[in-house]
C-alpha cells in the first residue's frame, strides 16, 4: 500500500504545496510541516533534485553545531499547463520548460466551462510551484464574450498569464510545422467543428493573429446537415473557401478530413483554377490527422509564452 502510486503522488504534492512558499527547508522540517515519514521524505526530495523542480540551497545550523542542507524550489524550472476544450469535456497536459510532458489528464465539465477551467488551474497552481502560464485551445465559445474577456477572467482568477485560440489556428500551426514548410511559404486550413466550418492562415510557421475579414474565421458559416442542406448555403460555403483562398495565395491548402471535402474537392479545386487563371493554384492536401496538428501547434504556442515568460523574470 505505501508504493502505491496513486499515494505516492499524493505525497509528492504535499512535499510541493510546502516548498511553494519559496522558503528554505530541511528534510526534517518537511517531515514535521507534511506528516510524513523523514525516510519517505528523504526519498521524495532526492527524487525532485533529479528531475530539478527543488535544488539544494545551502545549509542550516541544527543542535549540538551540527548542520543539514536545506532545500528549495528551484525558481529556474517552470511548466505550462496546455488545456484543450473539446465539447464537454478538457484534456490537459504538463509541459516542462524543455517541452518534455510531465502530468496530463482529463476532466469532465459538469456544469459551468468556465468554472471548471479555473478549478482545474488553480488546483494545477497549487499542485505545481513551477505553473507558471497556460494555453487554451478551444472549438467555439458564447456569441457574448470574446477571447480577450475569456483570457481577463482565466488570467485574473488563476494568477498565471495564458493565451487562447481557436483549435483551427492551432491546428494550423501544427500542420506548417509537422509539413516542414519552408521559410517565407504559406498555409491556409480548412476544417469543420462544432462552430462549423472555418480556417486558419500561417505565414513562416506563425498563425496570423489579426485575421483579415476575408476570412471571417470569428463568424465561420453553418455546418451542413443533410436534413437542412441547401444549394444556396452549399454555393455560399465553396465560394467563402475560393474567396478566402484567393484573397490570401497560400502556398498550400490543407483540407482537413470531412465528409464536405471529399465530396466537393473537384469542384474547388476547378473553381480555384479558373480563378487563378493562368496562374498556378496552390497545393491541395488532405489531411486526416487533425488533433495531431493541434496538439503541436498548442504546444508551441505554449512553450513559446513559457519562453517569455522566462525572459521577463531575468
Amino acid at each position: 500500500m505505501t508504493n502505491s502510486p496513486v499515494l505516492n503522488e499524493i505525497n509528492r504534492e504535499k512535499l510541493k504545496e510546502v516548498l511553494s512558499n519559496g522558503y528554505p527547508m530541511s528534510k526534517a522540517a518537511l517531515a514535521e510541516r507534511t506528516g510524513l515519514d523523514l525516510s519517505l521524505v528523504s526519498s521524495i526530495v532526492d527524487e525532485l533534485v533529479k528531475t530539478r523542480e527543488i535544488q539544494a540551497v545551502g545549509t542550516q545550523s541544527v543542535k549540538a553545531g551540527k548542520s543539514c542542507r536545506v532545500y528549495q524550489y528551484n525558481l529556474d524550472c517552470r511548466s505550462v499547463i496546455v488545456l484543450m476544450l473539446q465539447g464537454q469535456r478538457i484534456d490537459w497536459f504538463l509541459l516542462d520548460s524543455l517541452g518534455m510532458t510531465k502530468n496530463q489528464g482529463q476532466v469532465e465539465v459538469e456544469s459551468d466551462q468556465l468554472e471548471t477551467m479555473l478549478f482545474l488551474l488553480q488546483t494545477m497552481r497549487r499542485s505545481e510551484p513551477s505553473l507558471c502560464c497556460f494555453a487554451l485551445g478551444m472549438d467555439a465559445k458564447g456569441e457574448d464574450e470574446t477571447d480577450e474577456d475569456l483570457l481577463k477572467k482565466l488570467e485574473t482568477a488563476s494568477g498565471l498569464k495564458g493565451i487562447i485560440g481557436s483549435r483551427m489556428c492551432f491546428s494550423a500551426e501544427g500542420s506548417g510545422q509537422r509539413l516542414r514548410l519552408k521559410e517565407n511559404h504559406s498555409l491556409m486550413s480548412f476544417g469543420f467543428g462544432q462552430s462549423g466550418l472555418s480556417g486558419s492562415f500561417v505565414v513562416n510557421g506563425k498563425v496570423q493573429k489579426d485575421i483579415p475579414s476575408w476570412t471571417d474565421a470569428s463568424k465561420p458559416l453553418p455546418e451542413l446537415h443533410e436534413e437542412n442542406s441547401s444549394d444556396e448555403l452549399l454555393q455560399a460555403q465553396l465560394q467563402w473557401i475560393e474567396n478566402s483562398v484567393l484573397a490570401a495565395d497560400p502556398d498550400v491548402v490543407v483540407f482537413y478530413a470531412h465528409p464536405f471535402f471529399e465530396q466537393h474537392k473537384e469542384e474547388i479545386l476547378a473553381g480555384l483554377k479558373q480563378r487563378y487563371n493562368t496562374l498556378p493554384v496552390p497545393k491541395i492536401m488532405t489531411a486526416e490527422n487533425f488533433q495531431l496538428d493541434y496538439e503541436i501547434g498548442l504546444s508551441r504556442q505554449a512553450m513559446a509564452l513559457l519562453e517569455e515568460f522566462k525572459d521577463r523574470q531575468v
